[in-house]
């Protein structure tokens, strides 16, 4: 059964992360994409009340897939600098984007390159890199995430609002369940929430729209889902939903969830750092 985890950000303010921590079955952590030195200090709280952590680099302004060769290696080197602080902490698994700046151009040989590199380097230090599907923009086209994951080597984050909202679906072209089918034995991590549109998040309040879908991912090997919603209240009362769906109680703790750690994490290493 899936670790239902929450979500937690650098700019959140410590009340927020301490109730997190209380709260959280595992956490997905956004790091600062120009400070990767706070990344430690930031999720040993977490770690060391032995809840999993993954990451997420939710960098705005920071396109791997640039049209501008010399922005998409800025881009790459932000990337790459998390990669380097990730290393050792929590879980070796990091979701990345291509599309968070609708606006921006991009180049499919540049998001492709850039993506290939990335998986290279994280691969080096034991790192999964999963790539994320949009709801709006390039990175919004379900086919185009799975050949840009299958081409570099990545693995895919399949996110449940922006599947349910990308114009694909709206245009009866797939569904949100057929998607789970479509990235497969490519599937690595999902985030679940109710729906997403121009206000950003909502949480599940009835289970029926996702319900299909849901059954789909329990018959993959995807066993993390991240509820990525910022008010605690409303993280909750979804996951209440989810366990209820799913038949019982996932507590997901480390203890019953151990895909595999990077080596440095014996009993010790987190008081070393």
């Amino acid at each position: 059964m899936p670790i239902l985890a929450f979500t937690a950000d650098y700019s959140d303010s410590a009340s927020r992360l301490e109730r997190a921590a209380k709260a959280s079955h595992g956490l997905e952590f956004s790091p600062d994409p120009l400070r990767p030195d706070l990344l430690p200090g930031s999720v040993l709280p977490f770690l060391r009340r032995d809840i999993p952590v993954r990451f997420h680099t939710r960098y705005f302004g920071w396109e791997m897939g640039h049209a501008d060769r010399h922005e998409a290696e800025k881009a790459l080197q932000v990337h790459l600098e998390t990669i380097k602080k990730m290393h050792g902490l929590g879980e070796p698994v990091v979701t990345v984007h291509t599309g968070l700046g609708p606006a921006v151009p991009i180049r499919e040989s540049h998001i492709r390159d850039n993506l290939s590199k990335l998986v290279e380097f994280a691969g080096k230090k034991g790192i999964t890199v999963c790539l994320e599907n949009l709801r709006l923009g390039h990175g919004s086209d379900p086919y185009k995430i799975l050949e840009w994951a299958k081409a570099s080597g990545a693995m895919i984050t399949m996110d449940t609002g922006h599947a349910r909202g990308c114009s694909m679906v709206r245009d009866n072209l797939i569904t949100p369940a057929d998607m789970v089918d479509l990235f497969g034995s490519s599937l690595y991590e999902v985030h679940v929430y109710g729906r997403e549109d121009h206000l950003g998040h909502h949480p599940i309040k009835d289970i029926a729209p996702l319900q299909e879908m849901l059954t789909r991912l329990l018959q993959t090997d995807c066993k993390w889902w991240t509820i990525e919603l910022q008010d605690l209240h409303l993280a909750t009362s979804s996951r209440s939903i989810l366990e209820r769906f799913l038949g019982r109680n996932v507590t997901g703790t480390s203890l019953d969830y151990a895909p595999g750690k990077p080596a440095e994490q014996d009993p010790e290493h987190y008081e070393r750092l």
